[in-house]
């Protein structure tokens, strides 16, 4: 009799594991846990390309999510404003600052002869800011820095700097101004030690700002200055061994300070040598044969972990058009689409929003331009 109560008492429970196992709910369970493991392993990558595969649970944005590697041979230009409210102009200045682009002062009119004097022609003293590329405020027509071009800006502790240039009336500055709203400004100093020169470049570098090369009155220079505050300034060489120039570009990259380009007066040939310094004092020649053109007024941009050279002048009256780029300043690759935009010197180009921005500079006629232009991705949605 126990055993057969026990034997009974066993097929009950039997029963019962049975029917939950088997219910609809257990059923439910079971198929959601597969669907979550399907769509995990539905992300597959592939040729430079990561892409979510729809699953009937999916929503309709993550149906829609495609992301996509940055392949930067496949970058592109998309022209985003033909004619930009501020006047045509090159030598400007530019910067990115508290999330907007700025542009300050520069040369207008068109160059019809290589004999035309640049006193002749439009210096200005604006100052315009935009939010999004396209459409452009005036924040002041009458900055106290007055006319100038082949001055050098740079966004140093959380304010606008301007530092030297030429003036209409051809005369070289060596003075430094800041503003934390581009309409107010100080004047840091009149006079720095350096001589007053044009052509320069200026970066901030280990939380400091630089000064290197350019052309004054006694002639070209390689010199590199440093200064903590903008006024008092240390000479860190007066003979840095990538050899004096001017409109040569500099750009810090992977925590090290590059500079390429530029070009000596009367000899007109445009420089494509390569170096890069750790502290701004030693230097090391990355390349000494760059693949590009040798040219001057050029951009030296960091975007996306690379590091690109934009446009510029042959030296002899030509404007480049062509984009390369390198991971180490040593070996360069061009991107595989010719730009748009028409070759070009003195130009600006900025990051920003996720992208590389051109605007402004002088084509090879002579014309300088007011274009604004944004890199995007060749054949391909790039993320939003």
């Amino acid at each position: 009799m126990k055993f057969k109560t026990l034997f009974l008492v066993f097929l009950i429970l039997l029963i019962g594991v049975l029917a939950i196992y088997f219910s609809p709910f257990q059923k439910t369970n079971k198929t959601n846990d597969y669907n979550l493991e399907e769509e995990k392993a539905n992300l597959n990558e592939g040729n430079g390309e990561m892409t979510i595969q729809e699953t009937p649970s999916m929503s309709p944005e993550e149906k829609t999510t495609t992301l996509f590697d940055f392949d930067p041979h496949l970058l592109s230009w998309e022209e985003i404003k033909p004619t930009a409210i501020w006047e045509r102009r090159d030598a400007q200045a530019g910067v990115v600052f508290q999330d907007k682009i700025w542009i300050l002062g520069g040369l207008g009119g068109t160059n019809t002869k290589t004999t035309d004097s640049y006193s002749s022609f439009p210096h200005y003293k604006d100052v315009w800011v935009t939010e999004d590329g396209e459409n452009w405020e005036l924040v002041t027509n009458d900055a106290p820095w007055g006319k100038r071009r082949g001055h050098a800006a740079v966004v140093f502790q959380d304010q606008i700097w301007i530092l030297g240039g030429v003036t209409n009336a051809e005369i070289f500055k060596n003075d430094v101004w800041r503003s934390a709203d581009g309409k107010n400004w100080v004047q840091v100093t009149a006079q720095a030690p350096w001589l007053p020169r044009k052509g320069h470049a200026a970066v901030v570098f280990k939380d400091k700002l630089w000064v290197l090369g350019g052309v004054s009155i006694k002639g070209v220079k390689n010199d590199v200055w440093v200064t903590e505050d903008g006024e008092n300034w240390e000479l860190v060489t007066n003979d840095a061994p990538w050899g004096a120039r001017y409109d040569l570009a500099a750009e810090v990259f992977n925590d090290k300070l590059f500079i390429t380009g530029g070009v000596v007066p009367g000899e007109w040939k445009g420089m494509k040598d390569v170096w890069f310094s750790n502290d701004g004092i030693n230097w090391e020649l990355a390349n000494k044969e760059s693949p590009w053109l040798g040219r001057h007024g050029l951009c030296l941009t960091s975007y996306n972990n690379y590091l690109w050279v934009i446009g510029g002048w042959s030296g002899y009256g030509k404007g480049y058009n062509d984009v390369w780029f390198s991971q180490d300043g040593k070996i360069w690759e061009q991107t595989l689409e010719d730009s748009l935009w028409p070759g070009r010197e003195d130009l600006t180009c900025v990051v920003f929003q996720d992208h590389i921005w051109l605007m402004g500079g002088m084509t090879t006629n002579g014309t300088r331009k007011n274009d604004i232009w944004r890199s995007t991705i060749s054949g391909t949605q790039e993320k939003m």
